[in-house]
């Protein structure tokens, strides 16, 4: 039997926003399998790619199907790929780093498509996805991947495959700076190099030890991530054997890198101007939310009376507003230098407690919670535009303005909240968040940009949840 192997990963977006350590994940699984176990390298292709030197999907699938061209029966076939998904139209796409918004069918790479080049008769095929750093939205603020939908889709779709995803669908697929890889790639990997020599690997095995080990770092981390597996392919098929030997070919990666070396790279970087001092946080925080207060005055269709809130520091942002703010920060993989948290606790359920109930095991709870802090020596980042409702017809708004520190530029975040219509933050719903990372060269003109942006499009959303809401009221009227 021949052991085929595709990995696959994209870590810089042209339109989206990037995923932590994809790149690092591929290179060690391409190691883990050429070098520990029955893969050989002239049968194993990695694809990393970039907006620079990407690859169109035709290229892709062109050389996936020269990789495999030569398989015959008993073989088997495993991919894997680390990235961004999205299910669009009742169809699932690896979003490639060229990929453009709204036009997935043909700057995507369709799943439909890679699976004809690998479910080939009689071969054995493994998938693999670390595809749900997502539900992320595109730099603009104007769409959103359906990562839930894409997890979702290759769960559901097993005919002829064992398929392997990072997370379930309602979590996502977590990351550690500290080992500088993905959880779930990571003790994959681990566990592979963990299995004696000559030990036949299993899929249902493997997903076992990987899951317990996945889900304990994730809590220590603020998350539940769970591996999931699915399969339509009856009997004991192995997935590798750790430590067979292969005949090894001295074959180019298919690899896209940057020709610059490690030291020019630092250098470059330590030439890059210093926008985090304080007096460029205020400004960008004072620019912002004069421009937000301006144009949502202009976009003001709806009557609401509008007031600008002092300035603040995170730690003053109400609590109710946290788990919005924290789930961003994940969901677009930024590094802050404020604490946006996660915690996890569990607890013994109140309700099977008594005598009936020490008859059998403790029910177990989970408490989730969110924080957002920042130390005191840095300024004020953030303010609230309150929109006044009618207390009947228009609800109540609060627009937080944000200005998160990285760890070389900023992030503008403007996030809108619907109160309900008695103002009241245990209702609190949020719009939509609309962010824009700043440059070290741009100016306030480019500051200013974002305000517009999140005013027309805000006002539209909220213009139709007036209209649901009067529709409503009418219907009571009529009882």
């Amino acid at each position: 039997m021949t052991r085929y192997a595709i990995i696959m990963s994209a870590e810089k977006y042209q339109h989206f926003t990037p995923t932590q350590f994809t790149h690092a994940d591929s290179d060690l699984l391409f190691d883990t399998l050429t070098k520990k176990c029955d893969y050989a390298v002239q049968h194993t292709i990695l694809f990393k790619l970039s907006p620079d030197a990407t690859k169109s999907p035709s290229d892709i699938l062109s050389e996936i199907r020269n990789v495999v061209s030569n398989s015959t029966s008993g073989d088997s076939i495993l991919f894997y790929f680390a990235g961004h998904g999205h299910f669009y139209e009742g169809k699932t796409y690896l979003i490639l780093p060229n990929t453009v918004p709204d036009q997935y069918e043909t700057t995507a790479l369709p799943l439909d498509d890679i699976s004809k080049e690998l479910r080939l008769p009689e071969r054995a095929c493994f998938r693999l996805f670390d595809a749900c750093h997502s539900g992320i939205d595109v730099r603009d603020g104007e769409d959103r991947l359906n990562s839930n939908g894409f997890i979702r889709s290759i769960s559901h779709d097993a005919s002829g495959w064992v398929t392997i995803a990072a997370c379930n669908e309602d979590q996502y697929s977590i990351s550690d700076p500290k080992i500088g890889h993905g959880l779930f790639t990571h003790y994959l990997c681990e566990e592979i190099s963990n299995c004696k020599n000559a030990e036949v690997i299993y899929p249902e095995t493997l997903k076992v030890k990987i899951a317990d080990r996945v889900l304990e770092h994730s809590k220590t981390l603020g998350y539940t991530q769970t591996p999931t597996m699915n399969a339509s392919i009856s009997g004991n098929i192995s997935i590798a054997t750790k430590g067979a030997n292969v005949v090894v070919a001295q074959v180019e990666k298919a690899v896209d890198t940057d020709p610059k070396s490690l030291g020019l790279r630092i250098a470059k970087l330590k030439e890059v101007k210093d926008i985090l001092t304080n007096e460029v946080l205020e400004n960008v925080l004072s620019v912002l939310s004069e421009q937000c207060l301006s144009d949502f005055t202009s976009q003001n269709i709806l009557n609401f009376a509008i007031s600008l809130g002092a300035k603040m520091s995170a730690n003053e942002i109400p609590e109710k507003m946290h788990p919005f703010i924290v789930k961003f920060a994940k969901k677009i993989s930024i590094q802050p230098r404020h604490d946006l948290e996660r915690f996890e606790e569990e607890y013994e359920d109140p309700y099977s407690m008594g005598a009936i109930y020490a008859l059998y095991p403790k029910k177990m709870k989970t408490r989730v919670s969110y924080s957002v802090r920042q130390s005191a020596n840095l300024p004020s980042s953030a303010l609230i535009i309150d929109l006044k409702g009618d207390g009947r017809c228009i609800p109540n708004i609060k627009i937080l303005v944000y200005i998160i520190p990285l760890q070389i530029t900023v992030c503008m975040l403007v996030s809108v909240f619907n109160c309900g219509w008695r103002d009241d933050l245990r209702e609190i719903e949020l719009v939509k968040n609309y962010y824009q990372m700043l440059q070290p060269a741009d100016s306030n003109e480019r500051i200013r940009e974002l305000g517009p942006v999140a005013s027309k499009d805000s006002i539209e959303i909220i213009t139709n949840i007036v209209q649901k809401r009067v529709d409503h009221l009418e219907r009571e009227l009529l009882l």
